[in-house]
């Protein structure tokens, strides 16, 4: 199938590694421009270069996404790269892994500035642009957790649902202009935060980190955790010419661990 992604420019948020540099070198691969961006100059010229050599052309950002200043840099040095931004997809490293009585008024405080108002700022930025040319994708990543809380993870079950809920309201809003917004809730993959996320759950328990993984994979219908290509290719659909039907869904990538129906 021809996603229809050659040509078009994405921005992929914190993707100078784990499921951020996934989705971005799964586009660079369908021929999109991507820009790379992370807190670290070296880290993005790493990634830069390990995609080189794909078939769309990548640049890349250093900035820091929990400021305003550094997610309007970000923004207008893509623009200025590339002429304009067709899709966002909006994507962080999660807060900490913790119970309630763990966090005070602070930690929730940063932890809505990193999910959910760089999205909200985020999409603010990028719409009025692909609102006047009528063709855009905002793909937010969030988590299963927001439809199945999970412990140690308070901050994420909480906060994340906005994004989806804000998700769901631009797709909304600006359906008809030719903007699809959609949430993208990742399951358990194979990432550097799911280590650590493993660890916290691990050490909560009492137990090793190898048993509380091989005890996970058998909570998962399909009996082991996600890669992160996976998730990177219905990640790279919903963004797509394709998906252009598909707008205001909250889509799970995780192997059936979430056992709802809706």
């Amino acid at each position: 199938m021809d996603l229809g992604l050659n040509g078009k420019v994405a921005l992929v948020c914190a993707s100078t590694q784990g499921l951020g540099f996934e989705i971005a070198r799964t586009l660079a691969e369908e021929g999109a421009s991507v820009v790379i961006c992370g807190r670290d100059r070296d880290r993005v010229d790493a990634a830069i270069a390990r995609i080189a050599g794909t078939e769309g052309a990548a640049t890349g950002i250093a900035a820091d996404l929990t400021t305003a200043q550094g997610r309007e840099a970000v923004v207008e040095k893509a623009v200025a790269a590339f002429s304009r931004l067709d899709i966002a997809i909006l994507n962080g490293g999660g807060p900490p892994p913790g119970r309630f009585e763990n966090f005070d008024l602070s930690n929730w405080e940063s932890a809505y500035r990193q999910l959910v108002e760089s999205s909200v700022h985020l999409s603010q930025l990028v719409l009025p642009g692909m609102v006047e040319r009528g063709w855009g994708r905002i793909l937010a990543i969030t988590s299963f957790v927001t439809r199945q809380p999970t412990d140690q993870l308070v901050l994420s079950n909480s906060l994340r649902a906005s994004v989806n809920g804000l998700m769901r309201s631009i797709a909304n809003e600006y359906g008809s202009s030719g903007v699809t917004a959609n949430s993208l809730l990742p399951g358990y993959i194979l990432t550097e935060r799911m280590d650590r996320v493993a660890q916290a759950q691990a050490d909560q328990a009492g137990r090793t980190k190898e048993q509380g993984l091989a005890d996970l994979c058998r909570t998962i219908p399909v009996g082991r955790i996600g890669k992160p290509r996976e998730l990177a290719n219905v990640a790279a659909f919903l963004v797509s010419e394709a998906a252009s039907y598909v707008t205001g869904a909250a889509i799970t990538v995780d192997g059936g661990l979430v056992r709802t129906v809706l």
